[in-house]
């Protein structure tokens, strides 16, 4: 007995089905991203160590670290978030040791079967950078190298897969490619990457927050200077000063405009 062949006319009308029902999904997942961007973006920008402390504390001491639940998985990607800033924000204050703790919760997160796979573009770029700022904390250099070069390996594979959907991974292998020794051979990478983030805030300008982009347009200024472009340093440095005109990023801008602006 033989089967019988699908009409190629319901073969297309198939395919077409398929095709909307995967652009369907593939849009929830987008508007899923944003809401997981618009929720964590406070925390990722919160400088205050005083507030970071506190916050952490509240939440650790609240949270299964050793068996979270599905529900306590959002949390948890905050309470990494928060030790993630106290390296950052906090070692000038005598706060050591935040980098590994970050590590340690942001890696069960990350790696957790139920955590949602649109939280995974945010896990995966403050993994990478907290095992890069781990290896600043490290006094081995063995084990300095060993996890700055674990931390570049999460924030590739985040930007290979979902460099095109979120602009964390983009932004803070860029920040962390900028900030490593140059033995790294990182900084361009990290200029591809500042670039990939302009050329998306210009076709979709509401898509980044303003404060993320006059950080990126106050580095790729400073890369130009030290490549002696000034003209190009000079226009990055003012769409950086002029999206943050009152802020710390864009005093920075004004300041290097000022010195070099002909």
């Amino acid at each position: 007995m033989t089967k019988k062949r699908l009409f190629p006319g319901k073969s297309v009308i198939l395919m077409i089905c398929l095709m909307f029902l995967a652009a369907k999904a593939f849009a929830a997942d987008q508007l899923k991203i944003r809401e997981y961007e618009r929720l964590l973006l406070d925390d990722a920008g919160c400088a205050d160590v005083e507030i970071l402390l506190t916050r952490s504390e509240e939440l650790s001491g609240a949270l299964s670290l050793d068996n979270l639940t599905p529900e306590e998985l959002l949390p948890a990607v905050r309470l990494g978030i928060f030790y993630h800033n106290l390296s950052v924000h906090g070692a000038g204050q005598g706060h050591r040791g935040y980098a590994k703790k970050a590590v340690a919760v942001l890696t069960g997160v990350h790696h957790h079967p139920d955590l949602p796979e649109e939280l995974r573009p945010i896990s995966g770029a403050f993994l990478g950078s907290s095992l890069a700022l781990a290896g600043n904390e490290a006094l081995n250099p063995v084990n300095k190298i060993k996890h700055v070069k674990d931390g570049l390996k999460y924030l590739d594979a985040a930007v290979k897969k979902y460099g095109r959907d979120s602009y964390f991974p983009l932004f803070f292998r860029a920040n962390v490619g900028t900030a490593l020794p140059w033995f790294f051979f990182r900084e361009k990478t990290a200029v591809k990457d500042y670039l990939a983030l302009a050329d998306w805030y210009n076709r979709e300008p509401e898509r980044i927050p303003a404060g993320i982009m006059a950080s990126v347009f106050l580095h790729l200024g400073d890369y130009y200077k030290s490549e002696k472009k000034l003209d190009k340093a000079v226009t990055y440095w003012r769409k950086a000063w002029q999206l943050d005109p009152d802020g710390e990023v864009g005093a920075q801008a004004k300041e290097l405009l000022e010195l070099f602006e002909g």
